[in-house]
Parts: C-alpha cells; sequence; structure tokens
C-alpha cells in the first residue's frame, strides 16, 4: 500500500482486515470486541454520558455509544440454532438434555431453523448502508463444537461426554456442521462479513479444558469441514476463547483458524509472547480490563506494554473483555483518547 494515501481513503473494513492480515495501514483499528456490560452504561449515564437510551443487546444503541466515544463501528450478528420452542436450562450451567433419546425427541426438533429468520432485515438493511459508507467493520458469530454441545448438556456432563457419550456428541457437532453450512451459504448471499468469530470458551486460567487427543477427535474435523468455505469466501476465522489459549492456539490453527480474542490478560496471556509462538496469526484483545481504574499513568504502561505487538502487525488492540461497571466515565475516556494515540503510533504506515 503506498503510505502517503490519506487515512479518509481506508475504510473501517479495509483498515481492520489487513491489520488482521499483518498489512500496512495509516493507523491501528481503534474498536470494542466485546461490548459494554448494562451496569457499565448505566453507571456511565449517571456520570454523564450524553447517550440516554435504554441500553441492552441491540446493534442500533451499541453502534451509537461507539461514535459518543468516537470508535470505529462494529456490527455483530451472533447467530445461534434455537428457537422460540427451544427449552431452555433451568440455571445457569445446567443443560437441556442428558440423553441421545432427549437431544433426538426433544431437542433437535426446535433446532436448527431456516437461516433467513436469524437474519434480521432491519441488521442486513443498516450494515448495509454503513458499508456503502465506509464506516463499519462486520461480525458473524458461531457457537462453536466445543461450546454448543456444552450449552446442550451443561458443563459437568459436557464434559464427561467425550467420554459416556461419544456417539452423542458425534451426532451433535454434524447437526451443527450442516446447519452452519446452510447459515454460512445463506450469509454469504445476503450481507459481506469481514470476519467469523467461533464462540468457544475453550479455556480457563491454567490452559484447556481437554486435551489433544480429545480436540483432534471431536472438534477439529468441525473446522475442518467449515475452513475452506470462509477460505473461498475471503472471509477470516477467528477464535473466541476465555482463559488461557496458548496452548490450544496452536489446535486451531491447524484446521484452519487464523486468528483469536479476547485473550485475558488477568488469565496471564501475552499477545507478545503469543506472536513469537505464532506469527503467522491474528490476536485481537489483551488490553488489562483490570488496571483501566488505576489512573492515566497505569494505562500508560499497559499501552506501552502493547506498543510491541502492535507495531510487529497482526495486532488489533482491545479491552481484554467487557469494561467492568466499576470504570468510570472518565476512566474510559482517558482509555480512548490514549488508545487513538495508540493506534497511530502502532501502525506500520504512517
Amino acid at each position: 500500500m503506498d503510505c502517503n494515501r490519506k487515512k479518509s481513503e481506508l475504510t473501517v473494513s479495509e483498515r481492520f482486515v489487513r491489520t488482521l492480515n499483518g498489512q500496512p495501514v495509516d493507523r491501528l483499528p481503534v474498536i470494542e470486541m466485546s461490548m459494554w456490560w448494562d451496569k457499565t452504561i448505566e453507571n456511565w449515564q449517571a456520570q454523564g454520558l450524553p447517550w440516554r437510551g435504554k441500553y441492552g443487546s441491540g446493534f442500533t444503541e451499541q453502534m451509537e455509544i461507539m461514535e459518543v466515544f468516537g470508535l470505529d463501528l462494529r456490527g455483530q450478528l451472533w447467530v445461534t440454532p434455537y428457537t422460540g420452542q427451544t427449552p431452555r436450562p433451568a440455571a445457569h450451567g445446567q443443560g437441556m438434555v442428558a440423553t441421545a433419546d432427549d437431544y433426538i425427541r426433544k431437542l433437535r426438533p426446535t433446532l436448527y431453523p431456516d437461516p433467513e429468520v436469524k437474519f434480521p432485515p432491519e441488521f442486513v438493511r443498516a450494515m448495509k448502508k454503513l458499508q456503502s459508507e465506509g464506516r463499519v467493520v462486520t461480525e458473524l458469530i458461531l457457537n462453536g463444537p466445543f461450546w454448543e454441545p456444552r450449552q446442550f448438556l451443561g458443563i459437568e456432563k459436557h464434559l464427561f461426554s467425550f467420554y459416556d457419550q461419544s456417539d452423542l456428541y458425534g451426532m451433535m457437532t454434524a447437526d451443527m456442521l450442516a446447519w452452519h453450512k446452510k447459515v454460512l451459504e445463506y450469509a454469504l448471499n445476503t450481507l459481506k462479513f469481514d470476519f467469523v468469530l467461533f464462540a468457544e470458551d475453550m479455556s480457563y486460567n491454567n490452559g484447556p479444558m481437554i486435551g489433544k487427543n480429545i480436540f483432534d477427535g471431536f472438534i477439529a474435523p468441525y473446522y475442518t469441514a467449515l475452513a475452506p468455505l470462509l477460505k473461498a469466501a475471503d472471509i477470516f476465522p477467528m477464535l473466541d476463547s476465555d482463559g488461557d489459549i496458548m496452548t490450544p492456539l496452536s489446535w486451531y490453527r491447524e484446521v484452519g483458524i487464523r486468528g483469536a480474542e479476547p485473550l485475558e490478560a488477568q488469565a496471564g496471556f501475552d499477545v507478545n509472547a503469543a506472536q513469537t509462538h505464532y506469527p503467522d496469526m491474528a490476536f485481537v484483545g489483551n488490553f488489562d480490563k483490570m488496571i483501566m481504574d488505576k489512573g492515566r499513568r497505569a494505562l500508560e504502561r499497559e499501552f506501552e506494554r502493547l506498543l510491541p505487538a502492535g507495531k510487529r502487525g497482526r495486532f488489533i488492540l482491545s479491552v481484554d473483555h467487557q469494561t467492568p461497571p466499576h470504570i468510570t466515565l472518565e476512566d474510559y475516556k482517558t482509555f480512548v483518547g490514549l488508545y487513538k494515540r495508540w493506534a497511530v503510533e502502532a501502525a506500520q504506515c504512517r
């Protein structure tokens, strides 16, 4: 790219995708990958946030708040297989079914609707308009083959199911794969998506919850089947997982995943180290949310820690998960101001 191109000539989408691919940009993206908690916004409204709406998970209100702070816009569509008939767990962490018979008779008939119903027309229209203006990066989220069976079975049964109900696990992921192929076909014919994020939450603060043998047997086949479709469509595939993902990054890389987020600092993840191990992968996040209320100098030190990663390329800084409610509006304004300066300094093309 010509380093003399004006900033206005790169769209938000171009800048984001070029950064993921390690290509020169005018500045790095200034973006929130994980939306704010509702309590965070409520607290900021009490502290003077000019946006006065009622905050939920709607894409319009999220982008209105992004504009208040001068952030790059990101449109997110999370496509799940559930319908209005899908049973809900009795409590967090509990499943919807316990046996293969439950899944076949009670749960599966309520899942996997026509993909069209998962793409709200108002979202598609809004994204197309913003894309035509060069103002948005567009994200599709799919629940991955580690995440979704956990939702179906519950946390404990899910981890045992690799051993006790392996046939059921294979049935679930095969159904998911078939439906996700239909979803991707519909998505590609409906709207331009810049990247697909696979929700997994594979790890905790001491590493992955399963071993490589389990991954190869139960998780890898799904990605091996989908990755070529995404590559052919030129859509960047990324992993979403909390915790320390340094070890499973290599597993996902082998099956076609090219990047990861949110890279939780308090789990011990360091993007600088990750870039050494995986120089061809893209990383998003890793700004430690736990220091955001510690004053300007603490924020500056965190940006300094991440500056080498930004200069190496393939790194987009973002809060390493949702900004906590105790972070004040002034704290966040300071963060955003420093972030914008960092994004220019870290850019490969100035």
